[in-house]
């Protein structure tokens, strides 16, 4: 039973915490972490079911649920990511007091992500999809940066605020439709005024939830301030459940030719906006967060050119090679996240890593990346395609800048088995992109002598020399200035889709 993938990580999270309470050993907590993490893995080997309703229902009265073409790679995306954060956050945690609940609160997420990537209805996919954030807010509490408090509230407060008009909307797609099933949903659905502004409304709250420009202002702050595995999961799997969110809005419901073509636009927005961003960033970690706000971009671009099996095979190859630069830098980044500080310079398995996984991110073939990139652009024409490869140059420029400065300075006790579990995302990125049969394109000569080119001209003009550093607002300021913000993408979202 596909369920099984979502109820054995719960139970297993429930487990950690009685143990815990009663006082078991480390040993056995650990074991148990291993169990919840890994069998899902196992489940989805036994078989993969078209669908199937939980309990034996009807489809209209149950759970349904199942795996397609479609979220079948942002299932194998998590759980590769989350098979190899696994011994990289028990390394990490290093049984500190609170690590029980880690590993406990990383299995609800676990579950949480798997459960909205198998549903089948509007209703449960926003419970997991929850799930999956209220576990995330609390993750990011467990860093030692000063700032992730500040930084877990923020998001806290924008996703709520997203997840009551998420909800408030789906209330009104019933009420129109008379279904929560979104099989049922495309089949009754009748184009209304009411039905449009729902429409609107849960897709403006998926784009704030996803991290898209210009709705990402939770986003840097959230993946750099939180324990590196937890940054892995939020950048890699986290912010792709609303993503696959929106696969399900634009595949069961009518969407407007406008809305689509102004979400290709926010896509490419978002893309160039997360290089730029990057490019000027000094602390490494906001580096690899403000890249997958551009990132997300390509993923957009899929959905909204009605691409979903692209963008869901950008969303996999993104889990991965992300995750594993979270995972490598942030290994290297135990003492200070300011580029020129750290390195890899003694670190030659972490060198090799990282700079696989800046190909595979910047599209360079034969890795995972390159394969990916090819899907989206292969439904795309004119102006769109050239701004793939435009920010595939882009992508490699800013990583460019990340490998310079790490080759510059080097980190002192790289735990081994970090070094193995970069490597072997690494490694996953290249084996994946050969096996779906990503081979040496020539071309990729051009975008890396372009990405250099461009980076000599930039760091010739002192453009990497001073950074960024803007100073934070009073916290309850800045989150009133995001909700306006907000509330203003939702009004815009909600128009351009009755357009």
């Amino acid at each position: 039973m596909v369920s099984l993938m979502v109820a054995l990580p719960l139970l297993f999270a429930f487990l950690i915490i009685l143990m815990d309470t009663l006082g078991v050993r480390k040993l056995l907590i650990k074991v148990v972490f291993l169990l919840g993490a890994l069998l899902p893995a196992g489940v989805l080997l036994r078989g993969i079911p078209a669908s199937e309703v939980v309990g034996g229902w009807n489809r209209v009265s149950g759970i349904e649920v199942g795996i397609n073409e479609v979220n079948l790679p942002f299932i194998v995306g998590e759980l590769i990511l989350f098979g190899f954060t696994v011994p990289y956050a028990l390394s990490y945690f290093d049984f500190r007091k609170k690590t029980p609940k880690a590993l406990a609160l990383l299995l609800l997420l676990h579950a949480g992500l798997l459960g909205a990537f198998i549903a089948k209805d509007l209703f449960n996919f926003y419970i997991y999809m929850e799930i999956a954030s209220v576990s995330a807010f609390a993750l990011i509490t467990f860093s030692d940066d000063p700032n992730s408090r500040r930084a877990a509230f923020k998001y806290l407060i924008l996703s709520l605020l997203a997840s009551y008009l998420f909800i408030f909307a789906i209330g009104v797609i019933y009420m129109e439709t008379g279904y929560l099933n979104l099989a049922l949903i495309s089949a009754n659905a009748l184009p209304s005024r009411e039905l449009n502004a729902a429409v609107g409304i849960v897709i403006a709250s998926l784009l704030l939830k996803a991290g898209i420009f210009p709705l990402h202002s939770w986003l840097p702050d959230a993946h750099s301030s939180a324990p590196t595995p937890v940054s892995a999961i939020l950048s890699g799997a986290v912010i792709k459940a609303p993503a696959y969110g929106l696969i399900l809005v634009f595949s069961a419901l009518p969407i407007g030719r406008t809305l689509r073509i102004a979400a290709m636009g926010v896509a490419v927005a978002s893309i160039f906006f997360g290089i730029g961003m990057a490019l000027i960033q000094r602390d490494a970690k906001r580096l690899l967060a403000y890249s997958s706000v551009g990132q997300m971009g390509y993923v957009l671009l899929g959905i909204a050119s009605l691409n979903f099996v692209g963008a869901a095979y950008y969303a996999l190859a993104h889990s991965l090679f992300k995750g594993g630069l979270f995972l490598s830098v942030g290994g290297l980044a135990r003492r200070t996240r300011e580029l020129g500080k750290f390195g890899y310079r003694t670190a030659p398995i972490m060198a090799l890593s990282t700079i696989m996984l800046s190909l595979a991110i910047g599209g360079i073939s034969p890795f995972v990346g390159s394969y990916a990139k090819g899907l989206i652009s292969s439904e795309l024409s004119g102006t769109w395609k050239y701004a793939v490869y435009l920010g595939g140059i882009g992508t490699l420029l800013s990583f460019t800048k990340l490998n310079y400065s790490l080759s510059r300075a080097s980190s002192e006790d790289v735990k081994t088995v970090w070094k193995v579990v970069s490597m072997s995302l690494a490694l996953v990125t290249l084996g994946m992109g050969l096996y779906l049969g990503s081979w040496i394109d020539l071309m990729d000569a051009l975008y890396l002598a372009s990405a250099l080119a461009l980076f000599v001209l930039l760091k010739s003009l002192g453009v990497f020399k001073n950074g960024i550093n803007v100073r934070p607002k009073e916290v309850g300021e800045e989150i009133n200035v995001l909700v306006a913000l907000f509330v203003l993408a939702v009004l815009a979202v909600v128009l351009l889709q009755g357009a």
